[in-house]
């Protein structure tokens, strides 16, 4: 697992669902949505957050499968890679 933190580029479907993204200059296409769920606040005491974390199987150009956590900042809408697991 690596633990990244990393800005992403997303295209979404007409639901609001990611589609595919964009990770460092390589496209990934994602299969089908595992799990999605709020995320917590990074600190005690730190303001609430309207964040969500996604957990993706995805597909590399090349054809490689990955899981992916990513995740969405509703006020921002800006997306982030969290983890790729290996």
């Amino acid at each position: 697992m690596s633990l990244l933190n990393e800005q992403i580029d997303v295209r979404s479907t007409d639901g609001g669902n990611p589609a595919q993204f964009i990770w460092r200059g390589h496209t990934f296409r994602v299969r089908r949505i595992i799990g999605d769920w709020p995320a917590r606040a990074e600190a005690p005491g730190a303001p609430a957050t309207r964040i969500h974390l996604l957990r993706v199987s995805a597909e590399s150009e090349s054809g490689e499968p990955s899981i992916i956590d990513i995740s969405r900042d509703d006020a921002s809408d800006r997306w982030t890679m969290r983890r790729q697991w290996n």
